[in-house]
């Protein structure tokens, strides 16, 4: 009767084959991903070889294997049904798989048939999600939880995890060589790259011991250097044993043991080696009493530069052997360490600190030694307060870091020291207290008071400067107002006595009788007199007024329309913005150029009204005195006229404080002198 449905379902897929669908599940792993996607139609028959609950089924048939997954309830689904599967295929995290719609057991019939695989294979993908089987040598037994466990499987020089749907079994794997027919399967990550393999195992009983481990106790004692050399027993599969004293134990299962000198005579070029150290990682770490001597069976695996024991585990009962390696750690230099002859071996040498540093291990410290640079580490906090620039001895495991080839040899580049505890390092010599950061900030310092004591210097500079300025401008108005009062007293005591006598004489001579013309001739120089006597009285006024008393040049601009002689034309000042603040002696001349040019607005022109303006821009003061006199010959003003020195002086007194001055005629009919004046040379 099986035999029928077989015939049937196998004329059924052929029919399904012959209308485009996929029938095998070798199809279904190469088809192409861009026609996965869209979902090809699918129509197999397989035999199931795992079952991830709840709802992912790995099949195989003749041409390979695959996977579908599905909501409906699996039942009693199991290992070795065969099951017709309807679907459409979609993109799987590594492989092409079925999206099932529909699925059904058809029959039963043994596992699929495994491969037998290797590493590569594994590790290539070529026998993903199928059934394989492979042979090692047991490495270590871990209980995940109360269901599952995790067997460890080398393979060669490779080690393969064994995840087993089951606990423990209670049979002795470790070290034993075993055979697991298993589903081929792997950590994949986001680019769907196969990143790690391992294998799937339902039940212990996929699981055989086809060589049983030999008894630890029975194994033939070695020593450290006869691990993989050329030549040794199948060492590399199975455990072997040594023994030695403690030097070293660490949380995380790192020991370190120091074994008896070989007996072997050393090769040419070698030196004999008086003691053996090696690196052991226990399979499940524990605390070893330093200095203690053991027994220690586990795999041999090269390390950095020397071999040394994975997967390994203590035995009892070596304490009482007669031993007679200590535990003492060796006095070595720099040269003789980057020789490696000391790998995992307890060291202790001088060496200068150069920096230290917390890290979330421990403390992380760099030395120098002799010119080399080393680094250590030590597993505590204890030693961050150290200063860098001491000078230190330091005790620990040496390890070769990094090594470079040379011809036929490989030789050491770098080495870093595992300190036990803080006893390990020891301060020979602190640091000099002028420490290059000390050094750096005294320099720091001194630099900001330099540049403090300089700037402070500027400041008394531009203090000092001012304050001459302001002397040198009161001492100079001060010398200027004594000269003026000096010459205003020359003045009234000389040219005012002499004109009052002229005029007393004139006034007497017109009493007399005389003819019209010369009556007319004597009251003519009688008002010229009396003219020349109110313009020197107004001169001698001038004088005597301080002109630094002017707090601006509008203020002695209202003084000088203030004090215009009777007769003089009115004055408007016209002051459209205020005005920056001008130094004395500039205001004075400022004002005299406008008092000329009123008097020669008034004596030249016969103007009855005199405008002065005063405007300022950014960088210029401009005055103007604007007349609606008779106007001006030009030429009379560029070449001067003989006895007349008006003008001339307006010049000087624009040379002397830095203005240009010009003439121009007025569209009225008057005469305008502007002054421009650049702020620059007059601002105080």
């Amino acid at each position: 009767m099986r035999t029928l449905v077989h015939i049937a379902t196998a004329i059924l897929f052929q029919a399904a084959a012959a209308h485009g669908q996929l029938t095998r599940a070798i199809d279904v792993r190469t088809l192409p991903l861009d026609r996965a996607t869209a979902g090809e139609r699918v129509e197999l028959r397989g035999v199931i070889g795992f079952i991830e609950a709840p709802g992912t089924v790995f099949v195989q048939d003749d041409t390979g294997g695959t996977f579908f997954r599905t909501k409906s309830p699996l039942g009693d689904l199991k290992i070795g049904d065969v099951v017709a599967i309807k679907g459409v295929t979609f993109q799987g995290l590594y492989l092409i798989g079925i999206d099932a719609s529909e699925f059904r057991v058809i029959g039963s019939e043994a596992p699929p048939l495994p491969k037998v695989a290797t590493y590569e294979d594994l590790a290539s993908g070529r026998f993903h999600y199928q059934r394989v089987t492979v042979d090692g040598i047991g490495r270590g037994l871990t209980v995940l939880d109360e269901n599952r466990s995790l067997l460890r499987l080398a393979l060669g020089g490779r080690v393969i995890e064994v995840r087993v749907d089951a606990p423990p079994a209670n049979m002795n794997l470790v070290d034993s060589r075993l055979r697991a027919t298993a589903l081929a399967a792997g950590g994949i990550n986001d680019r769907r790259q196969l990143v790690f393999p391992y294998l799937r195992v339902s039940a212990w009983q996929d699981v055989a011991v086809t060589e049983p481990a030999p008894q630890v106790e029975s194994l033939p004692l070695m020593t450290a250097t006869r691990l993989l050399r050329f030549g040794a027993p199948d060492e590399a599969q199975h455990r072997v044993r040594v023994r030695g004293v403690v030097l070293a134990s660490f949380a995380d299962g790192r020991v370190f043991l120091r074994g008896e000198a070989s007996d072997e005579e050393p090769r040419q070029n070698e030196q004999a080696v008086t003691a053996q150290a090696l690196a052991i990682q226990l399979a499940s770490p524990m605390t070893v009493t330093r200095s203690a001597i053991v027994d220690a069976a586990g795999f041999p695996r090269m390390g950095g530069f020397s071999a040394g024991l994975a997967d390994a585990v203590i035995l009892p009962g070596a304490a009482d052997t007669a031993f007679s390696a200590t535990d003492a750690p060796v006095e070595v230099t720099a040269k003789v360490l980057l020789s490696g002859s000391h790998d995992a071996d307890l060291i202790t040498l001088s060496a200068q600190l150069v920096d230290v540093f917390r890290s979330a291990a421990g403390t992380e410290l760099r030395l120098q030694a002799e010119g080399t640079p080393l680094t250590a580490h030590l597993p505590v906090a204890g030693a961050a307060s150290l200063m860098a620039g001491s000078r230190v001895r330091v005790t620990g495991i040496c390890q070769i870091e990094a090594t470079s080839d040379k011809g036929f040899r490989s030789h050491p580049d770098r080495v870093r020291l595992l300190l036990r505890d803080t006893a390990d390092l020891v301060v020979l010599q602190a640091p000099a207290w002028w420490t290059a950061r000390r050094l750096g900030g005294a320099v720091g310092v001194l630099g900001a008071l330099t540049l403090l004591g300089l700037l402070w210097i500027a400041a008394l500079r531009r203090q000092v400067a001012s304050q001459a300025l302001a002397l040198r401008d009161r001492i100079s108005s001060e010398a200027a107002l004594e000269e003026r009062q000096r010459i205003a007293r020359e003045f009234h005591d000389t040219l005012e006595q002499e004109l009052a006598g002229l005029s007393l004489r004139l006034d007497a001579a017109v009493t007399r009788p005389l003819e019209e013309k010369a009556r007319g001739l004597l009251d003519a120089s009688r008002h010229l007199v009396a003219r020349i006597q109110s313009e020197a009285r107004n001169l001698v006024a001038d004088l005597r007024d301080d002109t630094s008393a002017a707090a601006d040049l509008v203020t002695a601009l209202e003084v000088l329309a203030a004090h215009r002689a009777p007769g003089a034309p009115a004055l408007v000042i016209d002051a459209a913005a205020p005005l920056p603040p001008l130094r004395s002696h500039i205001i004075h001349h400022l004002r005299m150029i406008a008092q000329e040019s009123v008097t020669n607005a008034m004596k030249h022109a016969a103007a009855s009204k005199v405008t002065i303006t005063l405007a300022a821009e950014a960088d210029c003061l401009t005055m103007s005195i604007a007349d609606d006199g008779r106007g001006f010959d030009p030429a009379s003003i560029a070449q001067g006229q003989p006895g007349h020195f008006g003008c001339m002086g307006i010049r000087e007194r624009c040379r002397k404080i830095g203005a240009a001055v010009r003439w121009d005629a007025s569209a009225t009919g008057g005469a305008v002198v502007t002054v421009d004046l650049p702020l620059r040379e007059a601002a105080q």
